[in-house]
């Protein structure tokens, strides 16, 4: 049997972060391009009221991921050196609190759709409590995969899961089963992703769970749980107070605004972080090497995410009716607003990792506290004037705020406010000036085709973009593109 702790008995080579960058990007790029595209179909085929209840329920979705599944995970995955005996006690305690919070929410479902007002929100959490339970039972994998810089597998897991469970959805939505559809879509997705780890992970859990293993992950992961309990509270405290005010119909817009910055954050963000949080946690002794991983990551990062989340602000009535249809109009300004904190997010993952690795996870804890917390400070105020309002709200928070986890992570490793603001200064001088110049070129060109109109301001923010960053960055351009072509050469040679 293979253990992780057989497969990581060397420091990672530099060739293994590029592969592993490499495939863990795959794995993003297209399971968020196949995840939208499904998105897509599905939001032409259904109402921004159903989009909106099927959102409301998987906040209920969420809140378990987050507090019980991941607290688990991520004590597990940020050990030094983790044991089959760690991954052993993860599994069983993951397995048995999804099946718990499974129950709890089957048993609630009929009370919360009373409390809510929102017909059909009980069918939802009712074929949720399934997705729970079955994530409950491949989570560890996926962290064995993760903390084995296995992302290949991963890849492969979510390609096959989110193409048959959208198969599904699209399916049943032609049929017109509604709220069912998008239903059958996350259940389908989360049974191919468990057996496909299953599958293609060596490891598997024993049955004779260590004592000492259980007490250890525990005493971690509760620190990481109350993290979840105040980041669920900070990322979807906006939707509940959007639903609250203004119905499914308005929950459905902005979820739809939320989920395509989401989507663009989890494509580079997350799949970067995997394996930053992978690199960080074997480099713990290092402070040296640990500060120059932090601040590439942000470099490269922020080079990649930048103008996008620019690009998406500027051309986002052009986005929204072109890929979703006019009957999704109001999600435009939403959507230009909020991309804003899309760019946040991406690199804030990497402070997140950098306190969680240092065994700092109390201080994730406060710092997500504070988030929440002002959070629903803001949406209280913003809420009654409307969608814009929150979504303001929610971006000036996340601006205000963003200094505190970024002097966190900075504090950890002894590095400097220099290094790391002269890591963003490219990209958002290029995203400034490319933003400025495609805004101004959509009010003056001329009516024509959608979609020659779409291509055309992508084509011109693009060719600004590098123009600017290789004047004041060329040598970080370049050492992308030269990673590139040296992992395309060496993928051909074998």
């Amino acid at each position: 049997m293979v253990t992780g702790f057989q497969l990581r008995h060397e420091i990672i080579k530099p060739r293994s972060i590029v592969s592993g960058v490499i495939w863990s990007a795959l794995d993003s790029a297209v399971g968020q391009a196949l995840t939208l595209a499904i998105y897509m179909i599905m939001a032409r085929l259904l109402s921004p009221q159903i989009l909106g209840i099927v959102a409301t329920g998987a906040l209920a979705l969420e809140f378990c991921r987050a507090v019980l599944i991941e607290s688990i995970a991520i004590a597990v995955q940020a050990r030094p050196d983790p044991k089959d005996e760690d991954y052993t006690a993860s599994f069983w305690l993951i397995a048995g609190l999804s099946l718990f919070a499974a129950l709890a929410l089957f048993a609630s479902s009929g009370a919360i759709e009373r409390f809510s007002g929102l017909s059909d929100l009980a069918i939802v959490l009712k074929g949720f409590c399934i997705v729970v339970a079955v994530q409950g039972l491949s989570r560890t994998h996926e962290a064995w995969l993760t903390r084995n810089q296995l992302f290949r597998s991963l890849a492969i897991r979510s390609i096959s899961s989110i193409s048959v469970g959208g198969a599904v959805g699209i399916a049943l939505a032609i049929q017109g089963y509604g709220v069912l559809a998008l239903v059958g879509q996350l259940v389908s997705t989360s049974l191919i992703s468990l057996v496909s780890l299953w599958v293609l992970t060596p490891w598997r859990p024993r049955l004779r769970v260590s004592r000492q293993a259980v007490i250890d992950l525990l005493s971690y992961a509760r620190y990481v749980a109350l993290t979840g309990i105040t980041n669920f509270a900070n990322a979807n405290s906006d939707l509940i107070f959007v639903t609250w005010y203004t119905g499914a119909a308005g929950a459905g817009f902005y979820s739809l605004a939320k989920r395509l910055v989401n989507a663009v954050s989890t494509v580079i963000g997350n799949a970067l972080n995997r394996v930053f949080f992978a690199t960080i946690a074997g480099l713990q002794h290092d402070r040296e090497a640990s500060r120059s991983t932090l601040v590439d990551f942000v470099k490269y990062t922020s080079l990649l995410t930048a103008p996008l989340f620019a690009g998406i602000a500027a051309l986002a009535p052009d986005l929204v009716v072109g890929f979703f249809g006019s009957k999704w109009g109001e999600a435009a300004p939403l959507l230009a607003i909020m991309s804003i904190t899309g760019f946040l997010t991406t690199i804030g993952l990497y402070n997140h990792s950098v306190i969680l690795a240092f065994g700092k996870p109390h201080w994730q804890t406060w710092l997500t506290l504070i988030y929440a917390v002002s959070n629903i400070a803001i949406f209280i105020l913003a809420a009654p004037f409307g969608l814009v309002a929150i979504a303001v709200g929610y971006v000036a928070r996340a601006l205000l705020l963003y200094p505190l986890s970024a002097g966190a992570s900075m504090r950890i490793l002894a590095l400097g406010i220099r290094p790391y603001a002269a890591a963003l200064m490219p990209a958002l001088a290029g995203s400034a000036v490319m933003a400025c110049a495609v805004v101004a070129a959509s009010v003056t060109m001329p009516a024509t085709s959608p979609w020659l109109r779409l291509a055309a301001l992508v084509l011109l923010g693009s060719s600004v973009y590098l123009a600017v960053v290789m004047a004041v960055a060329r040598p970080a351009v370049l050492r992308i593109w030269q990673e590139v072509l040296s992992r395309v050469r060496r993928s051909s040679k074998t």
